[in-house]
């Protein structure tokens, strides 16, 4: 993994940390309504929270997407240079056989 990703997923992780403490939080606090009319307040960032995950999950894709595409260019890249490398095998053994057949 490189750095950006581990990077990436480290803030992804944190992320989700964060989500799940605050729910639990919530959850424990449900017969304190003063604590839930508070958080009525800071339901925008909560929702600005989401979103910021959800654009987590979307670079992610992204990320894996363009990755897969380099991956699949240097297999092509890769591949042709086999194959060129089969040719030229192929034909220095051609080459020999004719040598050798007209040494006979």
């Amino acid at each position: 993994m490189n750095q950006r990703r581990i990077i990436f997923l480290s803030i992804f992780g944190a992320y989700h940390l964060i989500a799940f403490i605050f729910t639990l939080v919530i959850e424990s606090q449900k017969n304190d309504f003063s604590l839930l009319t508070g958080l009525l307040g800071k339901i925008s960032w909560f929702k600005y929270g989401t979103f910021f995950g959800l654009a987590l999950i979307v670079t992610e894709v992204i990320w894996t997407w363009r990755e897969s595409k380099n991956v699949e260019k240097e297999k092509e890249i890769m591949r042709h240079e086999n194959n060129l490398l089969k040719a030229k095998i192929y034909d220095f053994t051609e080459a020999a056989k004719k040598a050798a057949t007209t040494v006979k």
